[in-house]
C-alpha cells in the first residue's frame, strides 16, 4: 500500500510538472572547501598566480576538470607567466536584477545564448587603474567564419553549444585587433568555453604575447536558485620591459570587465 501511495504521488507530481528525479549542484561540493566561507559571504573570491605554475585552485569540481586543466598553456623558463582565477557565485535574481530582464527561469540555455552573443561585447567597458576611470575595452566585436578572417557575421546562438567551435575578432582600445577561437561544452546544468588568440597580442612594435599563449576559461554552473561562474585567465607571455604589469593590469581588468559584462546580459 505504501509504494502504491508513493508511486501514485510521483505520478501527480511528474503530471504538475515537477522532476522529482532532478538534482540541484551544491556549491559546498563543488568548491574548495579553504575558499567556501569567503565565497559565500564575499560572493567572489579572486587569486594571482604570477608564477604561472601553480595549480588552479579555485577550479569547482565537475566533469570539465580534466578538460579545463589539459587547456594549461604550458610556460617557458625564460618567459613570464601569469595565471588570475576568478570565482563568483549570484543569484538568478541578482542577474534578472543587473539586466533588468523579465525571465521567469534562467537555465543553461540562456547561459550557452549569452557565451556566444560576441556581439554584444562591442562597448563593454572596463576600470584603468592607470587613468583612473572607466574606458571603453572593445571598440569592435563579432563573430568572424575562419581564424584569417575579418568580416563579420551573425552570432552563432541557435541550439546547444555543445562540441561547437567558432571564431570571434576582438578590436581592443590598448591592443587592437586580436582574433580567437572559441571551443563550447555544455551540458543541462552546466557549461564551460575556453578562449584562445589566433593573433599576437602587443603594444606598438613590441609583442607581449605570441600565438596561443593566452587561454582564457569560463565555466558556469546552474545551482538551483544561483549560478556559479569561474574565470581563469592563463599566459605565457614573452619577457620584455614593462610586461609583468602590462599583463597583470590588463588582464585582471578584463577578467573583471568580463565578470561584469556577464552579469548584464540576462
Amino acid at each position: 500500500m505504501k509504494l502504491f501511495k508513493s508511486i501514485i504521488c510521483s505520478a501527480i507530481l511528474i503530471a504538475a510538472g515537477v522532476n522529482v528525479f532532478s538534482q540541484t549542484n551544491d556549491v559546498k561540493k563543488l568548491v574548495p572547501a579553504k575558499y567556501l566561507d569567503q565565497l559565500l559571504k564575499d560572493g567572489q573570491v579572486e587569486i594571482i598566480h604570477e608564477e604561472g605554475k601553480d595549480d588552479y585552485v579555485l577550479l569547482p569540481s565537475t566533469v570539465y576538470d580534466s578538460k579545463i586543466n589539459g587547456n594549461r598553456i604550458i610556460k617557458g623558463n625564460k618567459d613570464f607567466p601569469f595565471v588570475f582565477e576568478g570565482l563568483y557565485y549570484v543569484s538568478k535574481d541578482e542577474l534578472k536584477k543587473q539586466s533588468n530582464s523579465s525571465d521567469d527561469v534562467i537555465d543553461m540555455n540562456d547561459v550557452s545564448r549569452v557565451l556566444r552573443s560576441i556581439s554584444k561585447m562591442q562597448g563593454m567597458t572596463y576600470y584603468s587603474n592607470t587613468r583612473k576611470k572607466y574606458k571603453t575595452l572593445y571598440k569592435n566585436a563579432y563573430t568572424i567564419s575562419s581564424p584569417d578572417s575579418k568580416t563579420a557575421i551573425a552570432d552563432n546562438i541557435e541550439g546547444s553549444a555543445d562540441g561547437k567551435v567558432i571564431y570571434c575578432l576582438q578590436d581592443d582600445a590598448s591592443f587592437g585587433i586580436t582574433r580567437y577561437k572559441l571551443e563550447y561544452s555544455q551540458k543541462a546544468d552546466m557549461m564551460y568555453a575556453v578562449f584562445n588568440n589566433t593573433d599576437s597580442i602587443g603594444v606598438g612594435p613590441i609583442t607581449g604575447i605570441n600565438k596561443g599563449q593566452l587561454k582564457i576559461n569560463v565555466l558556469v554552473i546552474d545551482c538551483g536558485d544561483s549560478i556559479l561562474l569561474y574565470l581563469s585567465t592563463d599566459v605565457n607571455a614573452n619577457k620584455v620591459p614593462g610586461i609583468k604589469n602590462l599583463v597583470t593590469d590588463s588582464m585582471v581588468a578584463r577578467m573583471n570587465a568580463v565578470h561584469e559584462w556577464f552579469l548584464k546580459q540576462f
